[in-house]
């Protein structure tokens, strides 16, 4: 193990653990990726956590562990509005992790479930904040105060249309994406008129304006453009906290609404935040 470790940083989202070895400093030693199909069930999670560090690591941790995510669901969640900064007096030792608290909305009812960690670490970051992932998250922060936010479940959706139901994938159909026509259904979607039905893509198919192979494509383009148009206008600063294709297609989106975008990482606004909230909570340090 690494004599340089000083803290273990972890999110915990659906199946996917990510971790990161963060030095005093906060430079990252190494990282981690696994799948946990287990779940986060009372009683087991801490060991399955423990499992998975000690199989990446070859060894316990010790040093302190912070987690996001998952984990958290537990915990007594804080209210918007709530400043940010009041996340480091609420990180919680459950069973020697320590967690960071979710943020709960009220109306309409909704929780950060690990975005207030990614938010922390934006900084001084202010006003419309797009973070883009499995679950979109569309915040507003003011001042360092999260005053209220909206959870879009885009993607997860698009993949389980794709696959059950009505619009799922014929295998025969290889997907290829096709920027174009992610382009022109985003386009429709952004268009301001009456949204365009999802099953707008399936008919497109059927009557040859196009490609089955394009149905992924298309259907990305719409969901994202209705995603974006629902939340933003012409003119609206937003940060844009992504990566990969999702920075591409959500930047691209924003754009064509007539948004002032600017782009970060959500990967290095997490790590960021873990070490920032274990810094402020007087884990480092710690043997």
């Amino acid at each position: 193990m690494n004599n340089d470790l000083a803290l273990i940083g972890c999110e915990w989202s659906g199946s996917h653990i990510r971790a990161w070895a963060f030095d005093e400093e906060g430079e990252i030693l190494s990282a981690f990726h696994a799948r946990e199909e287990c779940g986060v069930a009372p009683g087991l999670w801490a060991g399955r956590l423990g499992f998975q560090l000690t199989e990446w690591l070859g060894a316990a941790p010790g040093v302190p562990v912070i987690t996001c995510g998952a984990p958290a669901a537990h915990l007594p969640f804080l209210t918007t509005p709530v400043p940010l900064s009041h996340l480091s007096g609420h990180v919680t030792e459950a069973e020697g992790i320590h967690l960071v608290p979710w943020i709960a909305q009220a109306a309409p009812a909704d929780l950060t479930c690990g975005a207030e960690t990614l938010l922390f670490g934006l900084g001084d970051a202010n006003g419309a904040i797009c973070i883009a992932g499995q679950h979109t998250r569309h915040c507003r922060v003011e001042h360092g105060r999260l005053s209220g936010f909206a959870t879009d479940m885009t993607a997860e959706l698009r993949d389980l249309l794709l696959s059950h139901g009505s619009l799922a994938l014929d295998a025969a159909a290889a997907q290829a994406f096709d920027m174009g026509v992610f382009r022109d259904w985003l386009e429709r979607a952004l268009d301001g008129g009456r949204a365009t039905p999802v099953f707008a893509v399936e008919a497109a198919i059927r009557q040859g304006a196009l490609a089955p192979q394009n149905k992924a494509a298309a259907l990305a383009g719409l969901m994202i453009g209705a995603d974006v148009a629902a939340h933003y206008d012409p003119g609206d600063e937003v940060l844009l906290v992504a990566d990969g294709p999702l920075l591409e297609a959500y930047g691209l989106a924003l754009d064509l609404l007539g948004a002032d975008v600017e782009e970060t990482s959500a990967v290095e606004a997490l790590q960021e935040g873990l070490f920032e909230l274990a810094d402020l909570a007087g884990l480092l340090g710690e043997d």
